[in-house]
């Protein structure tokens, strides 16, 4: 695991991330070749028994005063898998990989599920030893906030920008990626988009979808994306036999240059055994969690 000091800026540092100075030569090399985050995006898929935690949320629902829904059990596991597993909130930008400064959970949210309703761009950030309680409260207050309409930054620059000429808009979107390369953009323009976060996430149950296999984008620093499909039956092995048992699944999209395929791989196994025991998730992480 590479150890990366937050206390002091330093050359090559980002108001966004720290540079890793201590990596392997191999993954020092390979943004060079591969400048591009979408040529080198690695897809990996996982269903998962979620029985114990409708069963959590279901309880918890009978406890008054607290948040605690399927949704933001799911981006909980995520928060915690994110800081026991550090090297998923890494980004390459100007063929450098930085370790991220904040944890950060991205999505869109919106107003209702009409067809024609508002959607918001929404950035959560997170204490990498937030409980399952603080991510709930974190979550439904970016999401109730949205639901009112309310707009964020990011939300005005894209309105701002919309109706300019396309002459302008060439111009405008050349001179944001020369800044996006440097990590020179506005925070203001860019601090509620998730394609600047550690993890963009997509629910696609909500609206009764499977989860399809997303793209990574090359406009901001998002190495990680994940769609949530919905909740369907599976006939599984079960004690001698089989039985019938809720499952979902989990497409992730993962930028390759930060890390190797293991890590990611035991990465999954982190996040799947917290949706197995969401009580886990409880607990505060105090950075010897093991993982």
């Amino acid at each position: 695991m590479v150890s990366v000091s937050m206390s002091k800026k330093r050359w090559k540092d980002r108001s966004d991330g720290t540079y890793i100075r201590d990596i392997d030569p191999m993954h020092k090399i390979i943004p060079y070749l591969l400048p591009r985050r979408t040529d080198s995006e690695v897809f990996l898929t996982k269903s998962v028994d979620v029985t114990r935690l409708l069963e959590y949320v279901s309880e918890r629902k009978a406890v008054e005063g607290n948040n605690v829904s399927l949704f933001s059990s799911m981006i909980a596991a995520m928060v915690r898998t994110s800081a026991i597993r550090p090297a998923l909130n890494r980004f390459v930008k100007g063929y450098r990989i930085y370790q991220r400064n904040d944890l950060i959970i991205g999505f869109v949210s919106k107003e209702d599920y009409g067809d024609d309703s508002a959607s918001h761009l929404v950035n959560v950030t997170f204490d990498p030893g937030d409980d399952i309680f603080q991510v709930s409260e974190k979550v439904y207050g970016k999401v109730n906030a949205s639901r009112r309409g309310d707009s964020t930054g990011t939300d005005s620059a894209v309105d701002g920008m919309a109706n300019k000429p396309r002459w302008l808009l060439r111009t405008a979107m050349r001179f944001l990626r020369f800044l996006d390369f440097h990590g020179w953009v506005p925070k203001s323009i860019i601090k509620d988009d998730p394609n600047f976060a550690s993890v963009f996430v997509s629910n696609m149950g909500s609206i009764k979808c499977g989860a399809p296999i997303h793209h990574l984008n090359e406009w901001g620093t998002n190495s990680l994306f994940l769609c949530i499909g919905e909740k369907y039956d599976k006939v599984v092995p079960f004690e001698g036999g089989f039985a019938v048992r809720p499952h979902i699944d989990f497409a992730f999209t993962v930028d390759e240059r930060i890390a190797e395929g293991v890590y990611f791989a035991r990465s999954i196994d982190v996040f799947t055994r917290f949706l197995e025991d969401p009580s886990a998730l409880e607990e505060k992480f105090r950075g010897d969690n093991p993982a």
